[in-house]
């Protein structure tokens, strides 16, 4: 259907650019605002992204899918959103995480509501650092295989599947981490 779309923008028809507004906008905001941590600078990362988009459209090769290609330019008007402001330190050391129960986190995790969940990931998300949150949000909310993050990101195929798998360490370490705490200042 993309393809389509497409053909009719590139034909002049550029009423139709707003399918694809309509069809990313959500997981565009989504990959800006888990960069960025700021939802102001994510809908202005988002708007800029389909203008460049729009301004580049006769540029787009077809190699990849037209998602994959705006997923991109959404990654690299984040990242340097990101540089310009103050950096971001992440809380959890490289060797802690070789303690993560994750027996203990699923657990304490599926006893939760749906919100309740939702609160937590949100809060172990931030937590992360700006490449974490990114990989994280595009293999796990965005559905993108291997092969689609490494073309988002320019991120070799091999340090994908590392990088990712540390990010998901980290996060069940954080996890962990707050739903501990959650239960202690319960009781």
């Amino acid at each position: 259907m993309d393809d389509l779309y497409l053909k009719l923008v590139l034909e002049g028809n550029t009423s139709k650019f707003s399918y694809f507004i309509e069809k990313y906008k959500g997981m565009a905001f989504s990959i800006a605002f888990r960069i960025v941590n700021n939802r102001e600078d994510a809908e202005e990362i988002v708007q800029d992204a389909f203008l460049k988009a729009f301004r580049s459209l006769d540029k787009f090769r077809k190699d990849s899918k037209f998602s994959t290609w705006f997923y991109r330019i959404v990654v690299n008007s984040s990242l340097s959103r990101a540089r310009n402001k103050r950096p971001e330190l992440s809380s959890i050391d490289e060797e802690d995480i070789t303690d993560v129960v994750v027996e203990s986190v699923e657990s304490a995790y599926s006893s939760l509501d749906l919100s309740d969940q939702k609160k937590f990931v949100h809060l172990a998300l931030e937590e992360l650092s700006i490449e974490n949150r990114l990989l994280l949000t595009l293999y796990y909310l965005n559905e993108n295989s291997i092969d689609e993050i490494t073309e988002i990101t320019g991120i070799a195929q091999e340090n994908v599947k590392m990088k990712l798998h540390r990010a998901r360490n980290k996060m069940y370490k954080i996890l962990n981490r707050n739903l501990k705490s959650e239960i202690q200042s319960l009781l």
